[in-house]
């Protein structure tokens, strides 16, 4: 049976969970029972390493000197920044008198020991002190959690202390911080009693105060350590951007007011989805976005992938200027089935599926078959290099202008491409059909719009 650790079911008699007014006896099964990874997910070997490569045909890189492409962790890593930003303010006026302990020279040995204020100073002791000078590997492991156990009783025992007393509610928000970040630290590598105390953590303090900065810290927490098992992990377990995108949308849900971290974590959440071709759950975090943080910069940014999963079913929107020095427009092949393909020369998973692209040009073009490439190389000599090597009889959407070349070639940055190939099959009428990665998802649909496209011209 799963062993719970409420964040104020203190062991030992500390303290129950209806001395925070959450009721007696066993706390009801919480709204995201089914985010908990038991039974579902295992936690994260101690010795498990990082991925070190993408999915398989879902993600490159365009050029050397263009952007490596992946979700955008740096916002989640920018939030904890600033977190810690505010975790250093806090401990600045521990008492909450707005005046510096430092100006007040309170030494560590002048506070009581055991109290909160002590408790507190010696986790920060606690983070600063060296490791043990060894290239023993488990032994520096051991070394952090035996730090990061010490940490989590240091702040246990702070929080019994501060979170029934409203003056020192910033010193229980400290101590909350310091006691989530331990567990992290202890979950990331694969303990699952810490797992187990953050989801249950996040529950507790939602049902205390869902209006506290310490119930939003939890939830980040949780969808943090999710965030980064799925970078870790989600190859092997794709489970884990599942468990992802429901703590960040979860996040955005319960703390509407976190108008920074909520939509930074939706965007990465969407990014991730649909660098793996979880386009549903991709859309949804747009969707969220949309509808909860319409002014923010990342609902800006996603802009282009919402439209792109919202394509199926619409006109597609697609003009520019060719390698040639003309001027190409989806309207000049109404009456075709047109497969749009955007690519580049370095894009080895453009490369591996490029003669099965050219065989379905070749099978059907006699029946009313077009291909309209979107070229985001940096430089035009790849191009004319790559072509001499493997000739392509379409026309290339690319510009002569350098800013609107790459990640930035309009076409790109409309619909949100940051991963090549992406294919886009558009009917006669020029409604897209599909949206795709992967060339063998095509013969079967544009066999049946080449039928449509037959029938309409006979009538």
């Amino acid at each position: 049976m799963r062993h719970r650790h409420g964040i104020m079911m203190i062991a030992a008699g500390l303290l129950s969970l209806t001395q925070f007014g959450c009721g007696g006896g066993e706390s009801p099964a919480p709204q995201t029972a089914d985010n908990k990874l038991d039974g579902k997910l295992e936690a994260a070997p101690a010795d498990a390493k990082p991925l070190q490569k993408t999915p398989s045909a879902k993600i490159t890189q365009v050029s050397q000197t263009g952007p490596a492409l992946k979700p955008n962790a740096n916002a989640i890593q920018t939030a904890s920044l600033e977190r810690d930003k505010r975790d250093m303010d806090d401990l600045d006026d521990l008492d909450g008198d707005d005046e510096s302990l430092a100006d007040e020279e309170v030494r560590i040995s002048e506070l009581k020991e055991g109290s909160a204020e002590w408790n507190v100073r010696e986790i920060t002791r606690l983070r600063v002190l060296a490791l043990p000078k060894t290239d023993n590997v488990e032994e520096l492991k051991q070394a952090r959690a035996a730090r990061n156990q010490k940490i989590i009783q240091l702040a246990m025992e702070a929080v019994k202390q501060t979170h029934a007393d409203k003056e020192k509610q910033r010193l229980f928000t400290v101590c909350i911080r310091h006691l989530l970040d331990a567990h992290l630290q202890l979950a990331l590598q694969g303990d699952q009693e810490s797992i187990d105390a953050l989801y249950d953590h996040s529950e507790s303090l939602f049902k205390r105060d869902p209006n506290s900065p310490s119930a939003a810290e939890a939830g980040f927490t949780v969808a943090k350590f999710a965030n980064t098992s799925a970078q870790r992990f989600a190859q092997q377990d794709p489970r884990w951007i599942e468990e992802f995108v429901k703590q960040a949308r979860l996040f955005a849900t319960r703390f509407p007011q976190e108008n920074i971290r909520a939509p930074q974590m939706l965007q990465a959440a969407a990014e991730t989805c649909q660098l793996y071709g979880l386009n549903q759950s991709a859309l949804d975090c747009c969707l969220d976005l949309e509808t909860k943080f319409p002014k923010s910069n990342e609902t800006a940014q996603v802009a282009g992938l919402s439209r792109r999963l919202k394509l199926k079913g619409q006109p597609i929107q697609l003009a520019g200027e060719t390698i040639e020095g003309g001027y190409v427009s989806i309207d000049d092949y109404k009456g075709s089935v047109v497969l749009v393909v955007f690519w580049a020369t370095t894009a080895k998973p453009f490369i591996e599926q490029l003669p099965e692209i050219q065989a379905l040009s070749k099978k059907y073009r006699k029946y009313g078959f077009e291909i309209v490439g979107v070229n985001l190389d940096l430089e035009e000599p790849a191009i004319d290099a790559f072509q001499e090597k493997s000739p392509l009889d379409w026309r290339q959407i690319f510009y002569s202008a350098r800013d609107k070349r790459g990640w930035n070639n309009p076409a790109a940055l409309h619909y949100g491409v940051r991963s090549v190939p992406m294919m886009m099959l558009v009917d006669h009428t020029g409604v897209t059909e599909v949206v795709t990665s992967d060339v063998k998802q095509l013969e079967e649909p544009l066999r049946s719009l080449l039928r449509k496209k037959t029938q309409a011209s006979a009538q």
